[in-house]
C-alpha cells in the first residue's frame, strides 16, 4: 500500500518543469560583401541585389556594396597574388581588403550566354588566396523562366576553383515581373524567397566561421 508520503513524491516528481533555454533568433553580426557582376546600362540584376543588401542590413549585418559599373577595372593584368608584378588598379585593391574583410561573398550576376559576364570573371580573376575558405552565396537572375541556373553552374565551378565554399542560390527569373524599373518589388511572394535566401546565407556564413 503506497504512503501518503511516497504519493506526494511521486505527484512532484510527474509536476516538475524543466525550463529550457530561450531559443537563438537571430546570428551575431557579420559581415557581407556583395559584388553586382553586371556594368549593362539597364541592368536588372540591381534592385534583386539591393533589396538582399536590405535585408541583410535589417538583420544587424554590415554590408559592402561593391558595383562593377562604379569601378574602372582593365581587362586582367597584373594580379594581387604576384610579388613581381606591378600594382593591381584602385579598385582591385579594394576588392581584395573586402573580400578578406568579408564573412561570406554574395555574387549577384545575370546569364549572358550560358555563362556569367566576362566583367564579373575578369574581377574575380585578378584574386586568387583571398578566396580561399570563404562562404560564398549567389544570386543569378534571368528575363525567362530559368533563373540563370547555367551561369549558377559555372559560378559554382569557379568558386570551388578558387577554395571557396558555394552555398545558397537565389534564381530570379522573370526579373521584370518581380522588380519594376525603378527597383521596387512588385511580387510579394518573392518577398518571403528573399528571406528565406538570407537565412540560409546566415547559416552557411555561420557554419564556415567556425570551421575557420
Amino acid at each position: 500500500m503506497t504512503s501518503d508520503r511516497n504519493l506526494k513524491k511521486q505527484k512532484t516528481k510527474k509536476s516538475k518543469v524543466y525550463l529550457l533555454p530561450p531559443l537563438i533568433l537571430s546570428y551575431l553580426s557579420m559581415k557581407f560583401l556583395i559584388i553586382v557582376g553586371t556594368s549593362r546600362d539597364g541592368r536588372k540584376t540591381i534592385h534583386p541585389a539591393r533589396a538582399i543588401d536590405g535585408e541583410l542590413r535589417n538583420r544587424g549585418h554590415e554590408t559592402t556594396f561593391y558595383d562593377l559599373k562604379e569601378k574602372d577595372i582593365p581587362p586582367l593584368g597584373n594580379r594581387t597574388y604576384r610579388e613581381n608584378e606591378e600594382p593591381v588598379p584602385e579598385d582591385i585593391q579594394e576588392l581584395s581588403r573586402e573580400v578578406k574583410d568579408s564573412d561570406c561573398i554574395v555574387i549577384a550576376t545575370p546569364e549572358y550566354n550560358h555563362s556569367i559576364p566576362g566583367v564579373l570573371k575578369n574581377a574575380m580573376d585578378y584574386l586568387y588566396p583571398e578566396y580561399d575558405d570563404k562562404p560564398f552565396a549567389s544570386v543569378t537572375v534571368s528575363g525567362g523562366g530559368f533563373g540563370g541556373v547555367r551561369a549558377l553552374n559555372h559560378l559554382h565551378d569557379i568558386i570551388l576553383e578558387f577554395g571557396g565554399w558555394p552555398g545558397p542560390n537565389l534564381a530570379v527569373s522573370r526579373v521584370s515581373q518581380k522588380f519594376s524599373d525603378q527597383g521596387e518589388l512588385q511580387d510579394e511572394e518573392f518577398a518571403e524567397y528573399i528571406e528565406n535566401f538570407v537565412e540560409k546565407v546566415e547559416g552557411h556564413t555561420e557554419k564556415f566561421s567556425k570551421i575557420n
